[in-house]
């Protein structure tokens, strides 16, 4: 139980809301460093994302997101100063604004963080109150404004990540979170999708690729592919992508964490 736990909340500390989606334009090879490897030591604090790419490569230019996402990513690199200042900065925003949803989600997202540094000194016990609440704040966040791709996007990221280490009925609902966030996601960037970044666009197709055929709708699962065939391609993640539409189990690492844990 406590190696399926520790597997969980390290997993989704190093791609908390940096996954399927363009937070910082950094990404330009899939990959995860794995949990042995990640219990062993954190990742080294490396060069910060770019600043000027944002949760979307459209509107949204200067979201919440621009004020915490390089220091969250810092932070989930090793540097702990740097996640404080993420606290901080979406503490401080709510002390004025409590129902601030992108203060709030990605509050959510830096406490999912310090979940996965309690679990790597074996504090199960605050690991997992750690995540329960930003779970809940994130959640929250969601239930108050659900239109907000700055809310969606990285509950729907951190979701679906995290799925794949959880025990069911957890792991179901994690994975019908993130789909209904990432269709959300999708419906929102409509207008201007065709010019996102590829990364931006294979990430959200995967996703949602990916989370029809871990819920068993193979012909949405089908469907997103043939999508992303067109809207992504010339993404390294097609042949992966291909296998999951039809159904099957692909081997080694989920798309995210090797540019974001470097």
């Amino acid at each position: 139980m406590r190696t399926n736990l520790l597997a969980f909340a390290i997993g989704i500390s190093a791609v908390a809301a940096g996954c399927y989606h363009d937070p910082c334009g950094a990404c330009t090879t899939p990959g995860i460093t794995t949990v042995p490897q990640m219990v062993a030591a954190p990742p080294t604090p490396g060069p910060r994302p770019s600043a000027s790419a944002s949760v979307a490569d459209g509107p949204r230019q200067n979201g919440f997101d621009t004020k915490v996402r390089a220091d969250f990513f810092d932070g989930l690199r090793g540097d702990s100063a740097a996640l404080d200042r993420v606290v901080k900065v979406c503490e401080d925003t709510l002390a004025g604004q409590p129902n601030h949803t992108e203060a709030m989600v990605w509050h959510g997202a830096a406490l999912i963080g310090r979940a996965g540094v309690a679990f790597r000194s074996g504090d199960a016990a605050t690991g997992l109150a750690l995540f329960a609440k930003g779970q809940g704040e994130m959640d929250r966040a969601v239930e108050l404004d659900p239109t907000n791709l700055g809310v969606r996007i990285p509950r729907g990221a951190v979701s679906l990540v995290a799925a794949p280490f959880a025990s069911e009925p957890i792991k179901t609902q994690l994975i019908q979170h993130g789909v209904a966030d990432f269709e959300v996601g999708l419906a929102g960037q409509t207008p201007y999708f065709a010019k996102l970044s590829l990364h931006a666009r294979e990430q959200l197709l995967y996703g949602l690729t990916d989370g029809y055929a871990a819920l068993g709708d193979a012909a949405k699962a089908q469907a997103m592919f043939r999508r992303m065939t067109v809207d992504a391609a010339g993404s390294s993640l097609l042949a992966r992508a291909k296998a999951r539409a039809a159904g099957q189990a692909v081997a080694g690492p989920t798309p995210c964490q090797e540019c974001h844990g470097r």
